[in-house]
C-alpha cells in the first residue's frame, strides 16, 4: 500500500510539472500580442532607417564609373507595412531608399511571395510610392526556402551587372548567404513579425 502512495505522489507531482509547463490560454494570447504597437514598432524600424539613409549617402557619393549600384529589398514589413497598414509603405524605409534612387541606385525587390503574385505585387509597390527597377520571387515548383530563393535573387541580380550596395529586410533568411555589401536588419520580435 506504501508503494502504491508513493507511486500516487510521484505521478501528482509529475503532472503538476507537466501541467505548469502547458501555456495558459493568458499565455498563449500573450504570445500572439507580443507584438508592439505600429508606433512602437516605427520607432523601432526609424533608426535603421537613419542608417540605411547615411550609408547610401556615403556610398553613393564617389560611385565608380560603369558600376550599376542597386538596394535590395524585401517586401512585407520591409518595404510595405503589411502587418500594421497593409498597402502602405513604411515611410522611412521609402524616404531612404527614393534618397538613393535619386542618387544613382536601382530598387530591386527579393520576396518569398509566389511567382503569380508578380503583377499584383508591382502594383503594390508602385502605389506605394517605390520604383520597381526589379522584382525577384520564389519560383514556381521547387521550394529551396526563403534564405535560398532570397540569395538567388541577389545573385541574379549580380549576374544582371549590378552592385548590390544595400540588402535590407527584417528576416534573418532576408540577409543569409551574403552578395550584398552591407545588411541593414529591421525587426520582427524573435520572428513574430513575418
Amino acid at each position: 500500500m506504501l508503494k502504491r502512495t508513493r507511486i500516487a505522489a510521484v505521478l501528482a507531482s509529475t503532472m503538476c510539472m507537466v501541467t505548469a509547463a502547458l501555456p495558459t490560454v493568458a499565455q498563449a494570447a500573450a504570445r500572439s500580442e507580443a507584438l508592439p504597437g505600429k508606433s512602437e514598432w516605427l520607432a523601432d524600424v526609424a533608426p535603421v532607417a537613419s542608417d540605411l539613409r547615411d550609408y547610401l549617402g556615403h556610398r553613393l557619393a564617389n560611385v565608380p564609373a560603369g558600376e550599376k549600384p542597386a538596394i535590395v529589398l524585401d517586401i512585407d514589413n520591409t518595404s510595405l507595412a503589411t502587418h500594421y497598414d497593409p498597402g502602405r509603405p513604411v515611410q522611412a524605409i521609402l524616404d531612404a531608399v527614393r534618397y538613393g534612387q535619386q542618387h544613382g541606385a536601382a530598387v530591386l525587390f527579393a520576396s518569398y511571395r509566389d511567382a503569380d503574385s508578380h503583377d499584383s505585387t508591382v502594383h503594390q509597390l508602385t502605389s506605394a510610392g517605390y520604383t520597381v527597377d526589379g522584382l525577384c520571387l520564389k519560383p514556381s515548383g521547387d521550394d529551396p526556402g526563403k534564405a535560398q530563393v532570397k540569395l538567388g535573387c541577389r545573385k541574379k541580380y549580380e549576374g544582371e551587372g549590378y552592385t548590390l550596395i544595400a540588402n535590407v529586410g527584417n528576416r534573418s533568411t532576408d540577409l543569409e548567404g551574403g552578395h550584398y555589401e552591407k545588411g541593414f536588419k529591421l525587426p520582427d520580435y524573435d520572428g513574430a513579425l513575418s
